[in-house]
This record gives C-alpha cells, sequence and structure tokens, in this order.
C-alpha cells in the first residue's frame, strides 16, 4: 500500500512538472503570437501527442476583437484548430488557412465557444509518437489599436 502511494506521488508531482514547463512554455513562445492584444492573463497549455485531441470552452463578449494564438513545440506536426459554437456550427477552420496559428475575430454576440485542437499525425510510420506543449492563449483588442 505504501509502495502504491508513493508512485501515484511521483506520477503527481512529475506531471505538474510537466505542467509547469507548458506554461513557462507559453508564457515565453505562446504569449508573443498575441502580438499588441491584451493577453487576459490565462495560460492554457499541456502535453500533446500526435493524433491526440482536445478541447477548450470559453465564453466571449460581444462587441469585442478577440485574437486566438496557439503555439506548439517544433518538434510537433502541424496543429488543426476549428472554432465552433455550441451547437456545433464551424466559425474558423484552420485547415481551410494552410495551418496557420492565429486567428482575429469579433463576436457580435455574447457566447461561449469551443475550441478544438488536433495534433496531426506525420506521414511517416513509426511506432514513436512526437509529443510536446501546446498552449492556446487569447487576448483583446487594444484600445490603442482601435484608433488606429
Amino acid at each position: 500500500m505504501m509502495r502504491l502511494t508513493i508512485i501515484s506521488l511521483l506520477l503527481i508531482i512529475g506531471n505538474m512538472a510537466v505542467s509547469s514547463q507548458c506554461i513557462s512554455f507559453a508564457k515565453k513562445v505562446g504569449k508573443e503570437y498575441l502580438g499588441d492584444f491584451i493577453h487576459d492573463g490565462n495560460y492554457n497549455a499541456t502535453v500533446l501527442e500526435e493524433g491526440e485531441k482536445a478541447e477548450l470552452y470559453k465564453t466571449f463578449f460581444s462587441g469585442q476583437n478577440y485574437r486566438i494564438a496557439i503555439a506548439k513545440v517544433e518538434q510537433l506536426p502541424d496543429i488543426h484548430f476549428r472554432i465552433l459554437e455550441k451547437d456545433g456550427n464551424v466559425l474558423f477552420d484552420n485547415k481551410n488557412h494552410d495551418y496557420r496559428l492565429v486567428w482575429d475575430f469579433k463576436v457580435e454576440t455574447t457566447q461561449m465557444l469551443v475550441v478544438e485542437i488536433n495534433v496531426l499525425q506525420r506521414d511517416t510510420q513509426s511506432d514513436n509518437l512526437i509529443n510536446g506543449c501546446v498552449s492556446v492563449l487569447f487576448g483583446l483588442e487594444s484600445d490603442k489599436k482601435k484608433k488606429k
């Protein structure tokens, strides 16, 4: 029983270390992609591997201009991301835009949207799946930028 508790504790500590590394990655690399947009203060980051998917739910407020910026470690393949309404209506699909990782948009009504992320798989067959940090950051357009 004691051995199981120690193993569980080591797994928790290991996951916390990986998570904090991804948060550092988001702060150092991901935040740069927001440019002049004001970061919302949340660092959404996790380790994903090829073929793995994740979803993030976020409320966006009417009349606001937003930027979503996704950053990934270099060794990961392309990231396919979509922005969907709760009913499944696709608002943006980066597959139609050369898998770009930044998108600026404005919402007309306050609503919760889903950010769907999928790490694509490499074309080559390999038993070793690549994994690494992926961050999703949100920014609001600054007042200075609006006046330009």
